[in-house]
């Protein structure tokens, strides 16, 4: 007979959580808080990291502040100097979170979440090793990561349940009552459920005191079924055809390509999660099989680890460093010190959290870490392209553009005889791929000495009061200044922008039409989306200055060039985005049974300089109605 705790014994369990674990369960209720209240904002709000920031750390606090209740508890600390480690946790969330990039002064905001990343898989880790790092005892450490690991699998069970029922009741709600169900509700709750609830469930189960699981043999028959039917198969599956892989690469003496390092990491941490499951059935007589598997399958792969540096040192030959391909070579490195840990016939599984916490933790600061080496690397690309066309010169600008002061915010060249330097398509794409990597992940603080110029305070003049969107990349502006245009056009193409007066939050009209879809496409994409039983491509077509719009049955052209050309006379006097009236954005077909009708929000042409346009971008919504009868 099955034994139902009663409401009484869970209040009990979730305020013995609460007195126990405040902070941990703080955290949990502040990251809700910081996430509901940025999906609420999405609309309004001008800077949005202070929210992200907020509830990034909190989360991360959950951990934080666990893994200090858990060894003050573990450890029998006095009162005081609990309180110290808490507050020592406090003082790192709150370097944490002003660490990170808040919207305004940072130019490189990817850097600092990285940072974060790492330092986040760190807690976690420590979260398991910590509390045990001095016993002696491997199967203490076991239960204790047992008794985590099942805690986050039954809360996250339990969230999800609640999260699939109140969605429901709110659906019912909606579609019995016609109540006004706001779509972003469902997500706050998911927010809110996963924040608090998850949080709350998962510390209310933790066994106090920590002693009574050292010693415990107890092994959850479901857990075994999971780990040895479904993990293990699945992974022995992976081996055979990453093994098949390597198999063809050595016939066919091809180079492996670089998306083998993600799967080979994959594959390995998989089967270390699956050993560590199986742990108490290495020694197993029943199943010796098990055990067998456990100790060979390091020697299995140590192979798979030398395929996975071949693939990557292809690629940081190509391509230099960066901070992905410097992890997995670090990752790379820690596979391979510990297949060796456990070949050489050292047993204790402490070593892989602990291992992999120290090599993350060493490798996040200093000039031998990751954002230092991959930033060194990317630079020296950079400096080599730009020396062999002799565009840089003794950490200099070999042709630098001096731009007319006079003429900001306006971009013009001093000198009208000043022209980009010939460098071929590919290689433009390649600095500027680098510059922009640079950008994001570093800071292009090394370039500015290249230049005579403030180039800052140029880029900050021609930016000034220009949506964020239509801004000027720093990257676009230090190359272009070195006299390498992105544009193969030329440098100085005049773009222009015109947007619909009052298209904002502004319903669509559809009647007389079966589909409506909204469309946003430069002169790169094509866009397919269905309709009916029909599938229907979209694409821009930059000779007629217009848009196709195609299906197996039609195809019909809608051109659009008039929009620009009444003001190509103008356009050095016009602004790069104005307001346009709505009903000269609106263009209506019908023909060959399908009936379209386009009512753009925004659409922005490029003009060459030799009397002719270019459309490069347009966003709007598309309205079909096809008279054809559909398949039954």
């Amino acid at each position: 007979m099955i034994n139902f705790p009663s409401l009484r014994y869970l209040n009990n369990q979730a305020l013995a959580a609460v007195k126990r674990f405040p902070l941990a369960l703080i955290s949990g209720i502040l990251a809700a808080s910081a996430g509901n209240l940025l999906i609420e904002s999405e609309n309004w709000v001008d800077n949005a990291f202070p929210y992200i920031n907020l509830m990034l750390t909190a989360a991360l606090g959950i951990s934080c502040f666990f893994c200090i209740s858990i060894i003050n508890e573990k450890k029998q600390v006095s009162e005081p100097y609990s309180y110290i480690n808490h507050l020592l946790g406090i003082g790192i969330m709150v370097l944490v979170y002003f660490s990170l990039p808040d919207g305004t002064h940072s130019k490189s905001t990817a850097m600092p979440y990285y940072r974060f990343a790492i330092l986040g898989a760190c807690i976690h880790l420590m979260v398991s090793f910590t509390p045990y790092l001095q016993n002696i005892h491997t199967l203490a450490f076991w239960n204790y990561n047992k008794t985590l690991f099942l805690r986050f699998l039954t809360s996250l069970l339990y969230s999800l349940v609640l999260f699939a029922g109140l969605a429901m009741a709110l659906a019912a709600l909606h579609l019995l009552f016609e109540l006004d169900i706001d779509p972003k509700i469902y997500l706050q709750l998911f927010v809110l459920i996963m924040g608090v609830f998850n949080t709350w469930v998962f510390l209310a189960g933790i066994p106090r005191p920590l002693h009574q699981i050292d010693q415990e043999v107890n092994y959850p028959k479901g857990l075994k079924i999971f780990s040895q039917y479904i993990l293990l198969s699945l992974l022995m599956v992976y081996l055979l055809i990453l093994y098949g892989y390597s198999l063809k690469i050595i016939l066919e003496w091809d180079w492996p390509k670089g998306i083998v390092a993600y799967l080979i990491i994959g594959m390995a941490i998989w089967g270390i999660l699956t050993i560590l499951l199986l742990y108490p059935y290495r020694d197993n007589d029943k199943e010796p099989w098990i055990g067998n598997f456990s100790r060979i399958y390091f020697f299995l792969l140590f192979p798979l680890v030398v395929v996975l540096f071949i693939a990557i040192g292809i690629r940081i030959d190509d391509y230099g460093i960066t901070i992905n391909r410097y992890l997995i070579v670090l990752l790379g490195a820690w596979l391979t010190v510990t297949c060796f840990y456990f070949k050489l016939g050292f047993k204790s599984i402490k070593f892989i959290p602990l291992s992999l916490a120290c090599i993350l933790l060493f490798s996040s600061f200093g000039p031998w870490g990751i954002f230092s080496v991959s930033e060194r690397s990317q630079y020296r690309r950079l400096k080599a392209i730009l020396r062999n066309h002799h565009l840089l010169e003794e950490e200099h600008a070999a042709h630098e553009v001096i731009w007319d002061q006079s003429h900001l915010p306006k971009l013009k060249p001093a000198q009208a005889n000043t022209g980009p330097v010939l460098v071929k398509e590919e290689e433009v794409k390649e600095i500027y791929s680098i510059t922009r990597y640079l950008e994001q992940h570093h800071s292009l603080d090394r370039m500015r000495d290249w230049y005579e110029q403030d180039i800052d305070s140029i880029l900050q003049a021609i930016n000034e009061g220009k949506p964020k969107w239509n801004k000027t990349s720093t990257a676009s502006l230090y190359l272009e200044t070195l006299g390498i245009p992105e544009n193969p056009l030329g440098h100085f193409n005049k773009m222009i922008t015109l947007q619909a007066q009052s298209r904002t939050n502004q319903a669509t009209n559809t009647q007389g039409y079966d589909y409506l879809t909204p469309i946003r496409i430069n002169n790169q994409d094509t866009t397919t989306f269905k309709a009916g039983y029909s599938s229907f491509n979209i694409h821009l077509n930059p000779r007629k200055n217009g848009i196709s719009i195609s299906n197996a049955l039609h195809r019909t052209d809608i051109n659009l060039s008039n929009l620009a050309l009444s003001h190509q006379p103008d356009l050095d006097s016009l602004p790069e985005r104005f307001p346009y009236p709505t009903t000269a954005m609106t263009y209506t077909t019908d023909k060959e049974g399908l009936k379209v009708k386009l009512e753009l929000k925004s659409i922005r042409f490029i003009n060459n300089n030799d009397t002719s346009i270019t459309l490069d971008y347009l966003d709007g919504n598309l309205l079909l109605r096809d008279s054809i009868p559909q398949r039954k």
